[in-house]
């Protein structure tokens, strides 16, 4: 009596392996997603979502033709343009195209069309561009060129640290004379109001000019580096007054580019 108990059971068991795997099937086809050619099943509850691709630039970018910095650009991108992703790839480097040419953008600078916020750009080319992104425009051991709004003055200078915002030093002694110029010829914790230009690109910044820490740099005449701002960078001592001064610095040097 077991025994027939027993193959009833399994012929029972048997007979409903082929509707199993027809109900998993119909489920699959109804809100899971069904891998058939290696039998394992991924349940998804809820609709179907298209994958965004069409992104915003929210800086001056390069188009490049390979997804590194080594090549040279194909072209400069203006913040607020549409480009279409093609391959996310690796989440550092999108490939897509604009205006019908195909490369590489750097992904952090770039945002879904439907996410895409406001990035001021004075109508000169000028761009008031928060820390976070420009730390990428000039990682360390950059040299930029930078223009004191108020006097016009113009010197080079060279990235040293990052943190909460960039550590920088004159490349040159006679760079460091033109500096302390535009300060007045002395050196103080007052910032001004600047802008940086690299590799084609105009950034809204601040600058104090008091030299101290180090630099690397002995050859220069000064010995330390001074502090740089951007947008909502922040200082390193938490100092609030002096990241408000800075803050008002970088806006009036980009209200002034705006008015050149």
């Amino acid at each position: 009596m077991k025994i027939k108990a027993y193959m009833a059971g399994v012929l029972f068991c048997l007979l409903l392996l082929p509707m199993s795997a027809y109900a998993m099937e119909l489920g699959a086809m109804d809100g899971e997603i069904a891998d058939t050619a290696s039998t394992e099943y991924y349940y998804y509850h809820g609709d179907f979502e298209p994958i965004e691709t069409t992104y915003v630039t929210i800086a001056r970018i390069n188009l490049r033709p390979t997804p590194n910095t080594n090549g040279t650009r194909i072209a400069l991108v203006n913040a607020g343009r549409t480009v279409e992703v093609t391959d996310f790839r690796d989440g550092v480097w999108f490939a897509v195209v604009y205006n019908g040419r195909a490369g590489y953008m750097y992904a952090e600078f770039l945002r879904p069309q439907s996410e895409a916020p406001e990035i001021p750009i004075a109508v000169n080319g000028v761009e008031m561009l928060e820390w976070r992104l420009v730390r990428n425009i000039i990682p360390k051991h950059t040299n930029f060129t930078v223009i004191d709004v108020r006097t016009g003055l113009t010197f080079e200078m060279r990235s040293f640290s990052h943190g909460n915002h960039a550590d920088v030093f004159p490349v040159t002694r006679e760079d460091t004379d033109t500096m302390r110029r535009a300060f007045g010829g002395r050196w103080t914790w007052t910032p001004r109001p600047v802008v940086i230009i690299v590799e084609g690109r105009s950034i809204a910044a601040s600058i104090n000019g008091m030299p101290h820490g180090g630099s690397g740099n002995t050859n220069n005449g000064m010995n330390g580096h001074v502090c740089m701002h951007f947008l909502n960078s922040r200082t390193h001592n938490g100092n609030r007054n002096h990241e408000r001064d800075h803050q008002n610095a970088v806006r009036e040097a980009f209200n002034t580019a705006s008015a050149w």
